[in-house]
Formats: C-alpha cells, sequence, structure tokens
C-alpha cells in the first residue's frame, strides 16, 4: 500500500492509486483501501491505514475535530493503531506516524520542493546522487534484521521518520522535524493481580482487531501464533478463524527443515477444529520471473533478507484464501517484547530442552537491571553467568568498561543493538568485515542518533522501557519483521501484530525482571504462557513439550544459511549477482575490509560447500546486497 505527498503538480503516480488531496500547493496520493478525510475548523486531515481511538468514550473523528498544527503530535498519541496522519492548514502539512513507526514515511528534499512516500521508488530518481550513507550500510551488514535502522536509508539524501518524529513544511519552507517525549516507564512490582491485566489487554486488542468475516493467523505453531489461534477462538469462535504455514524446503539434500512446526500446528489446527492451508517454501525450483519482481519490491523497502520471500508466499496464499475483509494476524514481535529476543530455546543447544529455556533467561538477565548494577558498580567480571557466557564465545573481544555510570549505560545499549553477538561489552573489533575506522564511524554515529539519549535517560529502573523502545528503531522494523506486513500490503492484506499495541507494550515495559527475564524459576514469556495455563483460555499446553520448530533443534550442525546459499536452486544467481563484486561501487575502502570481502567472494564462486559457517554467515548479507540491488546500480 502506497502513498506521497509532495509540492509537485505530478499526479496519477501509484500504479493503482489516486490524488485524495490537491491544492496549488501540495498533492496527496495514495491507494490504501482505509482512509479517512476529516475537515476540522482548522484545516483537512487525512488518515491513510487502520486507526481507532484508545479512549472507548471519544470516537476516532473527535480526535480529529482538535487537532491543529500545534496539537498534531499530542492527539497522535491518543490514537492506536497502524496509520499516518496528515494535517493540511494554511499554515502549512505536518505528518506524522503511529506511536511505533509501522508505517514508514521516506522523506527527500531539494532546493525548490519536497517528497514523502511510502517507498523509495516514489521519489525523484536523483536521490542518489547525494552518494551512500557507511554508516547505514555498516549496520545492514553486521547486524541481525538487515536494513539500516529507522531514521537512516542506503542513501544520504532520503531519510525516514523515526519513531515519535513528525514533519512540519511551512508552505515553501524546508522540512523541520519534530518530536514527541520519550514518556518513559519504570519497573514495578507484580502481583497476581497484573496476570488478569495481561489477559484482559491481550484478549481485548484481539476483540477489537478481529473481524466478523474471518480471521487468518500465519500459524508457526509456537506459543506467541498458538496463544492468537486460542485467544480468537476463544473471543470469535473456530468457524471465523484459520490458519497458514510455509513448508520451507531450501535444499534437496536437507528436505523440508521445518516439519516439526508443521507437525505441530497441525495438531493445534485438529485440536481447535480449524482449517490450516500449507504453502511451499520451496527453493529447490527457481522461477526467474516471482524472484524478479520479488527483488524489485525488497529494493524499493531496503529489505535485504530472506524472510520477503517466505512473507510474500504467505502472503499470495493468505489473498487466495481470505475474504476481503478478513483480518490477518501474525505472532511476530513477542520474543523482544516478553524477553529481549532471547526466547528461542536457541542460546545454549542441549539435550533438555527446559535447560535450553533457562538458557535463554540467562542471556536476557545479561541486559536486566540487576546486571546493569553489577556493571555500574564494577562488579560484574565474576558474575557467574557472564564468565559463562564469555568462555564459551571463544576468542571473541570485549571492551573495557566504561569510566562514568553514563559510559557503561551507553555500552551496554550498543551491545544490545549494534553488536550481532548481543553480549555486554562486545566488542567491534569482532565485526571483521569494517575497519578500524569505519567500526568507529559506525558506533559513534548509531549511538549518536539513536542511543545517546536513552542512555541518558535510563536507569537500573526503567532499563525494559528503554529497550523496548529503541527495538521499534532497530529490530522491529528490520527485513526479518518489515517484510510481513510490506509484501502483505502488496496483496491488499492488512496485518495486525497483537504484540504491538500501545496497552501491552506498556505493561511489558514495566514488567519485572523476575517475571521470566532473569534467574527466576517462572519461564520465558511468563505472562503469556501463565494466561495460557491459568487464564480461562482453552489451551493445549502440554503440546508444545519437546523441540521448538527446525531441523537445528535436533540437528545442531544444520544451518539455514548454509543450505540456502550453498545448495538451493538460487545458487548460481548469487554468484552471478556478486562475482563481479558490485559491492565496490558503494562501499568505502576506509571503512569497509573490502579485501577480506573480495577474498571470501572469490572462495564463494569457486567452491561455496569449502566455506565454513562462519565465513557464510558474513557473506549472507553481502549477497543480499547484491541480489536485490540498490539505486543507481551500474
Amino acid at each position: 500500500m502506497n502513498f506521497r505527498i509532495s509540492t509537485n503538480d505530478a499526479t496519477n503516480l501509484l500504479p493503482t492509486g489516486n490524488v485524495i488531496y490537491s491544492d496549488r500547493k501540495i498533492n496527496i496520493e495514495s491507494d490504501f483501501p482505509k482512509t479517512i478525510i476529516h475537515k476540522n475548523l482548522s484545516g483537512t486531515v487525512v488518515c491513510l491505514g487502520s486507526v481507532y481511538s484508545t479512549d472507548q468514550l471519544k470516537p476516532v473523528d473527535a480526535h480529529f475535530d482538535l487537532i491543529e498544527q500545534p496539537s498534531f503530535q499530542n492527539i497522535i498519541s491518543e490514537l492506536e493503531g497502524s496509520f499516518v496522519l496528515i494535517f493540511v492548514c494554511d499554515k502549512g502539512v505536518s505528518v506524522g506516524t503511529d506511536k511505533f513507526g509501522k508505517v514508514e514515511v521516506y522523506y527527500y528534499e531539494d532546493d525548490v520542493s519536497f517528497t514523502l512516500a511510502s517507498n523509495l521508488d516514489l521519489l525523484p530518481k536523483n536521490f542518489v546522487e547525494g552518494g551512500f550513507n557507511q554508516a547505514a550500510l555498516a549496520h545492514t551488514l553486521t547486524y541481525y534484521g538487515y536494513r539500516p535502522p529507522k531514521k537512516e536509508t542506503l542513501y544520504n539524501s532520503v531519510n525516514r521518520l523515526g519513531v515519535d518524529e513528525f514533519i512540519k513544511i511551512s508552505h515553501g519552507q524546508k522540512i523541520i522535524l519534530g518530536k514527541r517525549d520519550f514518556d518513559i516507564e519504570c519497573i514495578e512490582e507484580y502481583t497476581d493481580g497484573h496476570h488478569d491485566e495481561y489477559t484482559k489487554m491481550f484478549l481485548g486488542h484481539l476483540k477489537d482487531a478481529a473481524s466478523e468475516d474471518g480471521n487468518l493467523i500465519y500459524l508457526s505453531s509456537g506459543w506467541d501464533s498458538t496463544s492468537i489461534l486460542a485467544g480468537l477462538v476463544h473471543l470469535v469462535g473456530k468457524d471465523k478463524v484459520s490458519g497458514v504455514i510455509g513448508k520451507m524446503k531450501y535444499s534437496e539434500r536437507s528436505g523440508c527443515c521445518n516439519q516439526i512446526e508443521i507437525d505441530k500446528a497441525h495438531r493445534f489446527a485438529k485440536y481447535y477444529d480449524i482449517k490450516l492451508d500449507v504453502v511451499d517454501f520451496d527453493l529447490t525450483v527457481e522461477d526467474k520471473s516471482y524472484y524478479e519482481s520479488l527483488r524489485v519490491k525488497m529494493r524499493k523497502h531496503q529489505l535485504y533478507a530472506l524472510t520477503a520471500i517466505t512473507h510474500d508466499k504467505l502472503a499470495i496464499k493468505a489473498a487466495q484464501v481470505a475474504t476481503k475483509n478478513q483480518s490477518i494476524f501474525a505472532g511476530e514481535i513477542s520474543d523482544g517484547a516478553h524477553n529481549l529476543g532471547f526466547s528461542q530455546y536457541a542460546t545454549i543447544f542441549h539435550p533438555s530442552h527446559g535447560f535450553r529455556e533457562y538458557s535463554d533467561k540467562m542471556n536476557s538477565y545479561l541486559f536486566g537491571p540487576t546486571f546493569l548494577s553489577l556493571l555500574i558498580n564494577g562488579e560484574y567480571i565474576n558474575d557467574p553467568i557472564y564468565q559463562l557466557f564469555k568462555n564459551r564465545a571463544g576468542d571473541m573481544s570485549f571492551d573495557e568498561i566504561g569510566k562514568s555510570e553514563e559510559e557503561v549505560k551507553l555500552q551496554l545499549l550498543t551491545s544490545l543493538f549494534l553488536r550481532d553477538a548481543r553480549l555486554p561489552l562486545s566488542s567491534i573489533d569482532n565485526e571483521v568485515i569494517l575497519t578500524s575506522k569505519g567500526g568507529d564511524y559506525y558506533t559513534q554515529e548509531m549511538q549518536k542518533n539513536y542511543l545517546v539519549e536513552i542512555a541518558n535517560n535510563m536507569s537500573v529502573d526503567n532499563v525494559y522501557a528503554s529497550y523496548l523502545y529503541l527495538y521499534n528503531s532497530f529490530h522491529w522494523q528490520g527485513s526479518t519483521v518489515f517484510s510481513l506486513q510490506t509484501m502483505a500490503g502488496y496483496h491488499g492484506l492488512e496485518t495486525d501484530l497483537p504484540f504491538w499495541n500501545k496497552n501491552l507494550q506498556k505493561f511489558l515495559s514495566k514488567m519485572p525482571e523476575d517475571w521470566g527475564r532473569s534467574l527466576d524459576l517462572n519461564p520465558t514469556k511468563y505472562p503469556l504462557k501463565k494466561m495460557l495455563k491459568d487464564g480461562g483460555v482453552d489451551y493445549p499446553y502440554d503440546y508444545q513439550k519437546g523441540a521448538h520448530s527446525y531441523t537445528y533443534d535436533v540437528d545442531h550442525s544444520f544451518n539455514h544459511a548454509q543450505e540456502v546459499f550453498c545448495y538451493s536452486a538460487l545458487v548460481n544467481d548469487f554468484q552471478e549477482s556478486i562475482k563481479d563484486k558490485p559491492y565496490h561501487q558503494i562501499l568505502s575502502k576506509a571503512y569497509f575490509n573490502l579485501d577480506y570481502i573480495d577474498n571470501l567472494v572469490d572462495q564463494y564462486i569457486s567452491a561455496p560447500e569449502d566455506l565454513t559457517t562462519h565465513h557464510i554467515t558474513k557473506l549472507v548479507p553481502i549477497i543480499m546486497l547484491c541480489y536485490v540491488g540498490w539505486y543507481g546500480k551500474k
């Protein structure tokens, strides 16, 4: 779903869109199926996307009636959903998004005009003349998510609207950025009554988002998607709920690599008596025309992860089996919201699944308030959990602890959001594709743009709120999450992520570490699992025993990247895209270790199967950058 806001006189630039607002100063074009145009005493409000009021006694229109330029940002904070809000009046235009920035706003301006749009393809093509953003490229190529952070693009001349940011443009003037205050929540002591509160918020959101015409779930069989399944059946009945799951086959030699979750999903579908469709993610057969069209879409949105393929295939199937007005649900972002991403049973592989879950909790502990206190007081070094993870890290380099409390807090945020190892004090020196200068430049730029302000206001009392706020600028807008909503939009679908709503986010921002985030004996995702076990929602709790999802759960030598990039039908295309080393066009040799990258590429071209898992992991984002491409590529 696309939109464009421009001072240009051009119209009908969107393939299926139209001009929904125009005056002599500005055009607004959109193909969003849900659009509200509301006139109040001060001007015209245009809302693109799904929006509803958090105050049941005050409908959305009542909020829109109160909008004027000074109140614009405050009104947005009172609304829930996934939307872009535009206000046009005699003084100019204001543009903002929902609280979490779920809808992208790219913006570009030159000496005479500005353009705001939903993707890069709708901007004037001369934006590439400004060159390439080396810090954004460094993040894309070194950190899981494979996409620049929220405010960045790969291009120096184009930015994206950040979380809590809004744009104000007086007629004839330049873009001015404003920012809403971040209301940081402190950790509270939770009691048994908070479980009821969690259940009420979870089910309340599902009730608001569910459709009378039917509800389709991307059913992975894990705790998150099956909790949505249980909640929807509880609220609307089994006849208005269905599921879809993908069957992953990346190579002939390994076959289906997620049979564990497919079998489990079928078991859940049978328990709830719902229909479950299965779509093939088969990379053993190449469809060149399909992948070419997919790469075009990925390039528009800076999506450089393979999850775009799986999310597109799911969306194609969903569009076939769902009616126009059905709601589409997915369980994404729950891992980060509940346990900082450490809830995949993959921190330490062990025959005991109970220990694997506890090892996830140990990793969460290393970013919790207790360990932050140890870091600040200089007492962390002998912590047995930290020593365990450091010893397991082998020859990984770690930084010296900062001298001030502010430095220590910034280091911890850096470890979580800028270091792929995600261990406290892990050093940028471990990123071998960056030069020393490149590592320092990348770190300093991202700290300045995202982390310093949060670190200055972070304490042991609000550490979780700080993390969850930053997740919106990092992993939750990365390729592995954002492609789900993006690909669904290309097939006329709107998705809802129930764990990405204001009430639950606030609850989880204040949730204490002994609710499954630390060395306590409560499970990961404690309030979710407690709800499913004791919260009045029918759920077959024992179905989650055993292996989690993928082949690597039972064969720890199995590696997804190796199967895709060394043994799938796409290998020849991957090699073709990278053999001439086109990344030299955009990667600065001052910041990137091009000799190292070139050597890996040469090995990949000659014998990909001989590369180690470590080297494949380092090379994958380079391959995907070249395979998907960029604007201005020669």
